[in-house]
């Protein structure tokens, strides 16, 4: 049967039992172990056309590899043609226009490594490591949100292989209703080539929250935090709030080995010397264990989260949204943290305000535009622990469900879960479906966070 597809590829078509295939079908959450029919590993727009064009006429499902680091594992599909964009990682800036484009493989690193040499920065989000196609399509949240939103409020332009397999330029102008889709309705619409993101000025250097307290003050530093977030500018709004068991890593004085504890991480978008004043009261929130804060380059502080989301590592996550944190919701927050378990835990909750929320929820399909809070868990699961840790993700979210805005998840930090599609959409859901069935009506594109269109 792929036949006709190698002889348009050659030996970029991978199958079972190929070296290649076997690093290639490896995704961030190695929990996801799926095998597909073959992997196409594209090298340009036109390998992703004829990868679209076969799947669709021999009835195979498809799978879209940018950068492999979703919870979910939708990178990888059993039995399915997995398009492999990795290859495709071209950043080019045009520093006139202050726009980036950026083919689909691209990682955040790709992007900070090249706009930082014009002092420019997109918001992305919080792990070098992370695919810029799967952040961008469900939202993108990261350290410059509040000044600059998210990172789909920043695609001004996309190039996209559609389901009828032919490439378009999409963008306010051409196909509006597919840049509108495309801006947080994730990949449901084809598969994105090349993006054109508009960037800002920031760094390169910036001034950097860096401060790490002790978990038994956790509660009053989410409540002094909070009021500090009620009052601060834009430039300051982006602060996440990390709950973890440190590792017994050799870059860790051993004292903090396995120990718990709270640590706040921000930027300041704007002159370093400001930040440094606006942010000193979350330095202050209590007795700091570490206090690493400091001016330092965007593009190094954009990888200060790597080592704590290591690759390859069997991970089960969830997410929430709330509109405040109430003495309940901490106490429930932090219950769950003292019941974890496995060591190995990511408990962050992002604020989130600024120009982020001050785009229009019907603006794009991100609907949920004035929550203050995002809540994000992780589990590393150890060999054998995959049951209770999923059972522990799975107690969060019902658990921390009642008390969340709208009954919400960011999409990027959770798991396949129907409910959460739609409840992630509001008001925007239907029209996602409409368009859906407008340039994909079979569900050619559906290992995502999957909008079904109608029958």
């Amino acid at each position: 049967m792929f036949s006709v597809l190698e002889n348009q590829v050659g030996s970029r078509l991978l199958f079972p039992g190929d070296e290649r295939y076997e690093e290639k079908k490896k995704v961030w959450n190695t929990a996801v172990d799926k095998k597909p029919a073959a992997i196409v590993v594209c090298e340009k727009e036109e390998d992703v056309i004829v990868a679209v064009q076969f799947a669709k006429e021999n009835q195979l499902s498809i799978s879209i590899r940018g950068g492999g680091h979703h919870v979910a594992g939708f990178a990888v599909w059993e039995g399915g043609l997995m398009i492999d964009l990795s290859q495709m990682r071209q950043v080019t800036v045009d520093e006139s226009r202050q726009v980036a484009l950026v083919e689909g493989g691209a990682t955040l690193g790709d992007i900070d490594l090249e706009t930082q040499k014009y002092g420019l920065a997109l918001p992305t989000g919080t792990v070098s490591e992370t695919g810029v196609a799967g952040l961008a399509l469900n939202g993108g949240i990261g350290y410059l949100r509040g000044k600059y939103g998210l990172t789909c409020d920043n695609i001004v332009g996309a190039r996209i292989v559609t389901a009828d397999g032919l490439a378009i330029d999409v963008n306010d102008q051409s196909y509006p209703d597919l840049f509108w889709a495309i801006r947080g309705g994730g990949g449901n619409f084809g598969v994105v080539t090349k993006f054109e993101f508009a960037l800002h000025k920031v760094g390169p250097e910036v001034f950097a929250l860096d401060v790490m307290y002790d978990f038994k003050d956790a509660k009053e530093i989410f409540q002094k935090a909070q009021a500090f977030l009620a009052q601060a500018p834009d430039e300051a709004v982006s602060i996440n709030l990390t709950v973890t068991v440190l590792p017994p890593a050799p870059f860790l004085p051993e004292f903090l080995h396995f120990k718990k504890v709270v640590m706040l991480l921000g930027v300041f978008a704007g002159d370093a010397q400001k930040g440094e004043a606006v942010l000193q009261p979350l330095r202050e929130l209590a007795e700091p264990i570490i206090d690493h804060s400091g001016v330092t380059p965007f593009a190094a502080y954009q990888k200060k989260l790597d080592q704590m989301v290591p690759d390859h590592v069997r991970v089960y996550g969830t997410s929430l949204y709330f509109d405040q944190l109430t003495d309940e919701t901490i106490e429930q927050i932090l219950n769950k943290v003292d019941n974890a378990p496995a060591p190995s835990i990511l408990v962050q909750l992002w604020a989130l305000g600024g120009k982020m929320n001050q785009v229009p929820f019907t603006a794009t399909p991100f609907a949920i535009r004035d929550a203050k809070f995002v809540l994000l868990v992780d589990c590393m699961a150890m060999a054998g622990d995959d049951d209770v840790c999923k059972q522990w993700i799975d107690s969060v979210y019902g658990g921390l469900l009642p008390f969340s805005y709208k009954k919400a998840s960011y999409l990027n930090g959770i798991a396949e879960n129907e409910e959460a599609t739609k409840n992630a959409f509001q008001e925007n859901y239907d029209r996602l479906v409409e368009i859906k069935g407008k340039y994909d009506p079979e569900n050619l594109f559906q290992h995502n966070h999957n909008i079904k269109p109608l029958k």
